[in-house]
């Protein structure tokens, strides 16, 4: 199953119970390690979240994804925040990050390079504008494979 597609099922799954308790599903992938599955949902909201919150969460999630069945057997639920460095996956992250320093992942090489840094300039429908420090570059947000936060840190 493709990390997208882990994504999709979640967020459908979910709809209403994150919007009811003033969440919004960041991010969703599922992870295989030493023979165990693992679900691992970012959530965020306003203002960031707290333990409580992402426990309480967890509980209520667990529940729905079971009875929807959104991963086929056994499996591990991890809920937490996205964290500073949180994955822009819709035009909204783009969006509300604009102004702010930004890793971009390409699926095929742009320039001889695959990964780029940069402060992001502009979200635009289709694509986004990166501020490169030497030069401004406009990428297709199709040949994006994974974008987030690239925060600068003081230490």
């Amino acid at each position: 199953m493709a990390g997208g597609d882990v994504y999709d099922k979640v967020v459908d799954a979910t709809r209403d119970l994150v919007r009811g308790l003033g969440l919004e599903v960041v991010d969703a992938r599922i992870d295989r390690e030493k023979g165990r599955t693992f679900l691992r949902i970012s959530l965020d909201k306003e203002g960031g979240l707290t333990l409580d919150e992402c426990a309480a969460a967890s509980e209520l999630l667990g529940q729905v994804l079971d009875r929807e069945s959104v991963v086929k057997g056994p499996y591990v639920l991890e809920v937490m925040s996205p964290g500073i460095d949180r994955p822009l996956r819709r035009r909204g992250d783009y969006e509300g990050s604009v102004g702010k320093r930004i890793k971009v992942n390409l699926r095929q090489p742009f320039e001889g390079r695959v990964t780029f840094r940069g402060i992001l300039l502009e979200a635009a429908e289709g694509s986004v504008r990166l501020d490169l420090g030497t030069e401004q570059i406009d990428l297709s947000c199709e040949a994006i494979s994974s974008a987030r936060l690239d925060p600068e840190l003081p230490w």
